[in-house]
């Protein structure tokens, strides 16, 4: 995920203030297709500033003692030249599974099977919660989405149904205890 390239998208429809840039991420539900760190946001923000892709549009005073000004921030020409590159550079990425489970997987029979399948419960319970959440956003603003915005998230839900069967899977295995492998007399791994 290209944290430039979000914040540039969303400044080329509005001038924006970072706080509004992440709660914009978060209300359009993209918190769950990216991670979205705020300390990720602001460096972000900071190095676009610098290369002079943005630039401070307003500046607002806040109340208060020892409160930092609320900085504004627009694209630049450059910026929008940036956003471009990025923006097509992202379309051309390959994809692959990335969940952060399949890391741990070619192990799991060094695991305790009940752990793992508590864990497994637990992702899937997440994966649920997420899928619901954004099959809610579609049936509250479908219509009203732009479409290429209704796809990615069409999209996210398909990533999340393919993901919850896999952790349905990998759940059942666990319980079953089919991941515990032991070392044989003839010192290779048997089921």
């Amino acid at each position: 995920m290209s944290m430039k390239l979000l914040i540039l998208g969303l400044l080329m429809e509005n001038d924006r203030h970072p706080y509004d840039i992440r709660q914009t991420m978060i209300a359009r539900n993209w918190n769950h297709a990216f991670k979205i760190r705020d300390g990720s946001l602001y460096y972000a923000v900071d190095q676009l500033r610098e290369k002079g892709w943005i630039e401070a549009a307003e500046v607002i005073p806040v109340p208060g003692e020892h409160r930092p000004d609320k900085t504004i921030y627009r694209i630049t020409a450059a910026g929008r030249e940036a956003f471009s590159k990025l923006f097509y550079d992202q379309l051309e990425q390959q994809a692959h599974p990335q969940h952060p489970m399949m890391v741990a997987m070619p192990f799991l029979r060094h695991g305790d099977q009940a752990r793992i399948a508590e864990i497994a419960r637990r992702q899937l319970e997440a994966c649920d919660a997420r899928i619901a959440q954004l099959e809610e956003t579609v049936a509250l603003r479908g219509e009203r989405m732009p479409g290429s915005a209704r796809q990615m998230i069409e999209g996210m839900l398909m990533y999340g149904r393919a993901e919850r069967e896999w952790l349905q899977e990998t759940l059942a295995e666990a319980k079953a205890g089919r991941y515990a492998e032991r070392k044989g007399e003839d010192g290779k791994w048997h089921r």
